[in-house]
C-alpha cells in the first residue's frame, strides 16, 4: 500500500508526537511509523510512571502523562500512524521525493522526513 503526505515522521516517541504538532500548525499532513505497537517510545515502554523534570510549563510530569498530552496535543491534525513497523528503506526519487518503506510492504512517499528515533534500542539507562 502506498501513501502520499507532506512529512513522513520516524519514531512515535515525545518527539514525534510534537513534531506532528509543529507540522500541522503549517498545514503539513504527517504520517508516523514506529516499530512499537503504540505512541510514546520509551516513555511509555520503560518509564511510564517515571517523573521528568527537565519539560517547559511542567514543573514535574510522569513519563507516560507527556505521551498523554502530546497525543492530545496532535489529535487535532490526524496524523496517520503507522505502528508495530520497521522502516527498511528510504529512498529518493528524481523529482526529489523521498519513499519510506516498512517491513509491511507499506510505502510513504513525502516531501521531508523527520528523524525522531531517540535512543534507539530500549534498555534502561542506569545511571554510572
Amino acid at each position: 500500500m502506498t501513501h502520499i503526505t507532506d512529512i513522513a515522521i520516524i519514531g512515535a516517541g515525545p518527539v514525534g508526537l510534537f513534531a506532528v504538532f509543529q507540522c500541522g500548525m503549517l498545514d503539513m499532513q504527517c504520517h508516523v511509523i514506529d516499530v512499537l505497537d503504540g505512541v510514546g517510545g520509551q516513555c511509555s515502554a520503560l518509564y511510564p510512571e517515571k517523573p521528568i523534570y527537565d519539560i517547559p510549563a511542567h514543573p514535574t510530569i510522569t513519563g507516560q502523562g507527556l505521551i498523554d498530552q502530546l497525543t492530545q496535543q496532535m489529535a487535532p491534525f490526524k496524523p496517520t500512524l503507522h505502528l508495530g513497523q520497521h522502516v527498511t528503506q528510504v529512498l529518493q526519487n528524481d523529482q526529489g521525493l523521498w519513499s519510506v518503506i516498512t517491513d509491511k510492504q507499506v510505502e510513504i512517499t513525502a516531501k521531508a522526513i523527520i528523524i525522531a528515533g531517540g535512543a534507539g534500542a530500549f534498555v534502561p539507562n542506569r545511571p554510572p
